[in-house]
């Protein structure tokens, strides 16, 4: 396929996911829509016979890479996803970042899975043991990042303090703050609780002038926005993410039950619950990156509906227009 000079290439697994092609393909759709000033073009991985029944975007935006019905189940531990997953959607997207076919890969399959491929296919950077996940989350202040959110089930202290480092190279990418303030989750924000892994990730990341340790943070804290980076291990980071969504669409849910009694309310305040609903709308934060890969590999959610996959792809693309890899690489040279 004839590609337009400068654009961005989005390597796409589009068999992954709760809800398979049709929210990756719809997804395709709502991305040009709503990023027209976008360059794009697409290499997607699928089955190409049931890709083309649905796809409706311009021929010269796409091409499809045939990979059948040959996918990596949500249920496949990533040990055994690795010794067979060659030829699968989610392989041969990642294949193709590595080889420099594609400049980034997205995909909603099993986060286990993509992280151990990524790391295999694409490899880490230097003085990096292993990919952190990491995305950028609404609060009181604006905006704040989080990682890990659950490519990393336990941590060393070593991990975590890695986790630290990426963190304040990705809050300068990304929120752009020169001096950003490291926040090391915790039940309390004292020095005396925690495990022992904790505490001696405290005194890895105190030791580090480089760095703008703000000490241990509460869960509540991320929400007022404490600190830019919340630093914590992939099972603690994926409960406090899905249970900040799951709270985000109680409110929600609570503040339209409301006003639904009163429609005098309601339509007075139509303009606010509008606004509320863009900045708390969880699509709205789709696209976490792993972060400390040589390339760039963007994780949807699971159960992301055509709006969050859109998003997700303006995540990867804003990436790589933005040379995050470069700075990322630079800010662990200079520490």
């Amino acid at each position: 396929m004839t590609r337009a000079d400068n654009c961005v290439v989005i390597a796409l697994d589009a068999m992954s996911g709760d809800f398979g092609l049709e929210s990756t393909l719809n997804g395709i759709e709502y991305f040009l829509k709503n990023h027209k000033n976008k360059n794009v073009f697409f290499n997607i991985y699928g089955n190409k016979s049931a890709i083309e029944e649905i796809i409706d975007i311009k021929s010269d935006m796409f091409e499809i890479h045939d990979t059948g019905n040959n996918i990596i189940d949500n249920n496949e531990k990533p040990a055994h996803a690795m010794r067979s997953s060659s030829g699968t959607s989610m392989y041969e997207a990642i294949l193709s970042v590595a080889n420099g076919v594609s400049d980034c890969v997205v995909s909603s399959g099993n986060t286990g899975a993509y992280m151990a491929l990524s790391k295999m296919i694409i490899g880490t950077m230097i003085g990096i043991s292993r990919p952190a996940l990491v995305n950028v989350l609404p609060c009181e202040n604006g905006k704040t990042t989080m990682l890990d959110l659950g490519a990393n089930i336990e941590c060393s202290s070593e991990k975590l303090y890695q986790f630290a480092i990426m963190g304040n190279a990705v809050a300068k990418s990304l929120l752009n703050v020169e001096h950003p303030r490291i926040g090391l989750l915790n039940i309390g924000t004292e020095k005396v609780k925690g495990t022992e892994v904790l505490e001696e990730t405290y005194e890895l990341i105190s030791k580090n002038s480089y760095l703008n340790f703000h000490g241990f943070i509460e869960g509540s804290d991320i929400a007022k926005g404490t600190v830019h980076v919340v630093v914590t291990d992939g099972f603690s980071g994926n409960v406090a993410l899905k249970t900040f969504e799951g709270s985000i669409k109680f409110i929600a849910s609570l503040l339209k039950k409301e006003l639904n009694t009163n429609i005098v309310a309601k339509l007075g305040c139509a303009p606010i619950i509008k606004s509320l609903k863009n900045k708390m709308n969880p699509s709205e934060y789709n696209g976490a990156p792993f972060v400390g890969l040589n390339g760039i590999v963007v994780k949807s959610h699971g159960n992301s509906d055509a709006h969050g996959v859109a998003h997700a792809m303006h995540t990867a693309v804003s990436l790589v227009e933005s040379n995050f890899l470069k700075h990322i690489k630079e800010s662990l040279e200079v520490i």
